[in-house]
Protein backbone atom coordinates (compact mmCIF):
# COMPACT_ATOMS: atom_id res chain seq x y z
CA UNK A 1 0.00 0.00 0.00
CA UNK A 2 1.17 3.11 -1.26
CA UNK A 3 1.57 6.33 1.57
CA UNK A 4 0.13 9.63 1.46
CA UNK A 5 2.06 12.15 0.58
CA UNK A 6 1.34 15.15 3.17
CA UNK A 7 4.97 16.74 2.73
CA UNK A 8 2.39 19.66 0.56
CA UNK A 9 -0.18 19.90 3.00
CA UNK A 10 -0.93 23.36 4.40
CA UNK A 11 -2.05 24.42 7.81
CA UNK A 12 -3.64 27.56 8.53
CA UNK A 13 -4.43 28.58 12.60
CA UNK A 14 -7.60 30.47 12.77
CA UNK A 15 -7.04 32.99 14.96
CA UNK A 16 -10.30 34.43 15.73
CA UNK A 17 -13.85 32.52 15.58
CA UNK A 18 -16.03 32.92 12.14
CA UNK A 19 -19.10 32.54 14.63
CA UNK A 20 -19.62 33.34 17.61
CA UNK A 21 -22.97 33.58 19.94
CA UNK A 22 -23.52 36.38 22.93
CA UNK A 23 -24.51 33.72 25.13
CA UNK A 24 -20.82 32.76 25.09
CA UNK A 25 -19.57 35.72 27.17
CA UNK A 26 -21.62 34.42 30.19
CA UNK A 27 -21.49 30.38 29.39
CA UNK A 28 -19.77 29.53 32.36
CA UNK A 29 -22.16 31.88 34.90
CA UNK A 30 -19.54 34.65 35.58
CA UNK A 31 -18.59 38.01 33.71
CA UNK A 32 -16.43 37.15 30.46
CA UNK A 33 -13.02 38.76 31.85
CA UNK A 34 -13.55 35.79 34.65
CA UNK A 35 -14.39 33.03 32.53
CA UNK A 36 -12.02 30.02 33.74
CA UNK A 37 -11.57 31.78 37.32
CA UNK A 38 -14.94 31.69 39.31
CA UNK A 39 -16.81 30.03 37.27
CA UNK A 40 -19.71 27.22 37.91
CA UNK A 41 -18.03 23.98 36.60
CA UNK A 42 -16.07 21.24 38.26
CA UNK A 43 -12.52 22.68 37.79
CA UNK A 44 -13.43 25.39 41.01
CA UNK A 45 -16.15 23.17 42.66
CA UNK A 46 -16.18 19.82 43.52
CA UNK A 47 -19.05 17.35 42.61
CA UNK A 48 -21.40 16.74 45.83
CA UNK A 49 -23.35 13.34 45.57
CA UNK A 50 -26.01 12.42 47.58
CA UNK A 51 -28.58 9.37 47.05
CA UNK A 52 -32.39 9.44 47.05
CA UNK A 53 -34.44 7.09 48.14
CA UNK A 54 -37.81 8.07 46.06
CA UNK A 55 -36.86 8.56 42.11
CA UNK A 56 -37.25 12.18 41.24
CA UNK A 57 -40.18 13.89 39.84
CA UNK A 58 -40.05 14.63 36.57
CA UNK A 59 -41.64 17.92 35.18
CA UNK A 60 -43.52 17.96 31.76
CA UNK A 61 -42.59 21.33 30.60
CA UNK A 62 -40.05 22.64 28.40
CA UNK A 63 -36.20 23.54 28.97
CA UNK A 64 -37.38 27.40 28.28
CA UNK A 65 -40.55 27.52 30.31
CA UNK A 66 -38.81 25.75 33.60
CA UNK A 67 -35.75 28.08 32.85
CA UNK A 68 -38.59 31.24 32.52
CA UNK A 69 -40.23 29.76 35.87
CA UNK A 70 -36.54 29.70 37.90
CA UNK A 71 -35.79 33.09 37.00
CA UNK A 72 -38.99 34.60 37.53
CA UNK A 73 -39.28 33.16 41.28
CA UNK A 74 -35.82 34.25 41.81
CA UNK A 75 -36.06 37.83 40.57
CA UNK A 76 -39.33 37.86 43.02
CA UNK A 77 -37.31 36.67 45.74
CA UNK A 78 -34.36 38.81 45.58
CA UNK A 79 -36.97 41.90 44.90
CA UNK A 80 -38.07 41.13 48.34
CA UNK A 81 -34.91 40.70 50.22
CA UNK A 82 -34.12 43.98 49.15
CA UNK A 83 -37.18 45.39 49.54
CA UNK A 84 -36.38 43.80 53.43
CA UNK A 85 -32.82 45.61 53.18
CA UNK A 86 -31.18 42.31 52.96
CA UNK A 87 -27.92 42.88 50.09
CA UNK A 88 -28.63 41.33 47.06
CA UNK A 89 -25.43 39.46 47.60
CA UNK A 90 -26.32 37.47 50.42
CA UNK A 91 -29.94 37.16 49.14
CA UNK A 92 -28.46 35.40 45.73
CA UNK A 93 -25.99 32.98 47.75
CA UNK A 94 -29.29 31.78 48.85
CA UNK A 95 -30.35 30.79 45.55
CA UNK A 96 -30.02 27.86 43.47
CA UNK A 97 -31.33 26.35 40.25
CA UNK A 98 -32.59 22.53 41.08
CA UNK A 99 -33.73 20.59 37.89
CA UNK A 100 -33.99 16.69 36.85
CA UNK A 101 -32.42 15.78 33.97
CA UNK A 102 -34.59 14.29 31.25
CA UNK A 103 -34.08 11.48 28.73
CA UNK A 104 -33.20 14.35 25.99
CA UNK A 105 -29.52 14.77 26.52
CA UNK A 106 -28.85 17.19 24.51
CA UNK A 107 -31.82 19.39 25.02
CA UNK A 108 -30.68 19.24 28.83
CA UNK A 109 -27.21 20.37 28.68
CA UNK A 110 -28.42 23.34 26.25
CA UNK A 111 -30.90 24.36 29.41
CA UNK A 112 -27.88 23.93 32.05
CA UNK A 113 -25.71 25.85 29.94
CA UNK A 114 -28.55 28.62 29.05
CA UNK A 115 -29.41 28.65 32.92
CA UNK A 116 -25.79 29.85 33.78
CA UNK A 117 -26.31 32.30 30.78
CA UNK A 118 -29.07 34.15 31.86
CA UNK A 119 -28.71 34.02 35.25
CA UNK A 120 -25.47 36.12 35.27
CA UNK A 121 -27.74 38.50 32.49
CA UNK A 122 -30.17 38.99 35.04
CA UNK A 123 -27.94 39.06 38.37
CA UNK A 124 -26.29 42.31 36.56
CA UNK A 125 -29.53 44.37 36.58
CA UNK A 126 -29.13 44.07 40.43
CA UNK A 127 -25.36 45.76 40.31
CA UNK A 128 -24.42 42.72 43.06
CA UNK A 129 -20.69 43.66 44.69
CA UNK A 130 -19.44 39.63 44.45
CA UNK A 131 -18.50 38.74 41.58
CA UNK A 132 -19.50 35.19 42.79
CA UNK A 133 -22.39 36.61 42.62
CA UNK A 134 -22.78 35.60 38.89
CA UNK A 135 -22.28 32.02 39.20
CA UNK A 136 -25.50 30.03 39.11
CA UNK A 137 -25.56 26.99 41.57
CA UNK A 138 -27.24 23.99 39.66
CA UNK A 139 -28.41 20.97 41.72
CA UNK A 140 -29.40 18.03 39.51
CA UNK A 141 -31.24 14.78 40.10
CA UNK A 142 -30.69 11.76 38.16
CA UNK A 143 -31.95 8.29 37.83
CA UNK A 144 -28.86 6.79 36.12
CA UNK A 145 -24.84 7.16 35.22
CA UNK A 146 -25.88 8.08 31.43
CA UNK A 147 -27.38 10.66 33.18
CA UNK A 148 -25.21 11.69 35.44
CA UNK A 149 -22.80 11.93 32.48
CA UNK A 150 -25.44 15.15 30.85
CA UNK A 151 -25.42 16.94 34.52
CA UNK A 152 -21.60 17.19 34.93
CA UNK A 153 -21.16 18.04 31.26
CA UNK A 154 -24.09 20.73 31.31
CA UNK A 155 -22.34 22.19 34.64
CA UNK A 156 -23.75 21.11 37.96
CA UNK A 157 -21.95 20.95 41.17
CA UNK A 158 -24.38 18.71 43.09
CA UNK A 159 -26.06 15.33 41.81
CA UNK A 160 -28.74 13.50 43.59
CA UNK A 161 -29.17 9.52 42.52
CA UNK A 162 -30.83 6.59 43.41
CA UNK A 163 -27.61 4.60 42.67
CA UNK A 164 -23.96 5.42 43.02
CA UNK A 165 -23.10 4.23 39.36
CA UNK A 166 -22.36 7.96 38.27
CA UNK A 167 -19.17 7.45 40.57
CA UNK A 168 -17.45 6.57 37.47
CA UNK A 169 -17.26 9.66 35.77
CA UNK A 170 -15.88 11.29 39.08
CA UNK A 171 -13.42 8.89 39.83
CA UNK A 172 -12.61 6.95 36.64
CA UNK A 173 -12.48 10.16 33.69
CA UNK A 174 -11.50 13.97 33.33
CA UNK A 175 -14.43 15.00 32.68
CA UNK A 176 -14.75 16.57 36.41
CA UNK A 177 -11.68 19.06 35.46
CA UNK A 178 -13.02 20.51 32.36
CA UNK A 179 -14.92 23.90 32.14
CA UNK A 180 -17.99 23.67 29.71
CA UNK A 181 -17.03 20.88 27.55
CA UNK A 182 -19.24 21.05 25.40
CA UNK A 183 -18.42 25.04 23.98
CA UNK A 184 -17.96 25.20 20.47
CA UNK A 185 -20.12 22.57 19.28
CA UNK A 186 -22.55 24.25 16.21
CA UNK A 187 -25.57 21.96 17.58
CA UNK A 188 -25.37 22.47 21.40
CA UNK A 189 -24.44 26.41 20.74
CA UNK A 190 -27.52 26.57 18.61
CA UNK A 191 -29.71 24.65 21.44
CA UNK A 192 -28.48 27.12 24.15
CA UNK A 193 -29.13 29.98 21.97
CA UNK A 194 -32.74 29.16 21.25
CA UNK A 195 -33.28 28.12 24.75
CA UNK A 196 -31.67 31.76 26.11
CA UNK A 197 -33.88 33.49 23.59
CA UNK A 198 -37.51 31.78 24.34
CA UNK A 199 -36.97 32.05 28.22
CA UNK A 200 -35.83 35.75 28.51
CA UNK A 201 -38.78 36.34 26.54
CA UNK A 202 -40.97 34.23 28.51
CA UNK A 203 -39.15 35.88 31.61
CA UNK A 204 -39.46 39.29 30.17
CA UNK A 205 -43.32 38.74 30.08
CA UNK A 206 -44.17 37.63 33.47
CA UNK A 207 -42.01 40.56 35.15
CA UNK A 208 -41.81 43.49 32.67
CA UNK A 209 -38.50 43.26 33.39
Amino acid sequence: MKRKDFSKLKIEVQREKELFFEHENFIAGVTPFLRGIHSTMHLQTPLKTTLLIDSPIQKNTTPEIELANFLTESFNAIQDCIQNNIPVDNAVSKLSFQTTIGKNHFDEIAKMRAARMLWAKMIKSFNPKNQDSFALNIYASINNATNASVAILGGCQSLASKEDSHLFFEEETGILKTVDAWAGSFYIEKKTEYIVNEAWLLFKKETNF
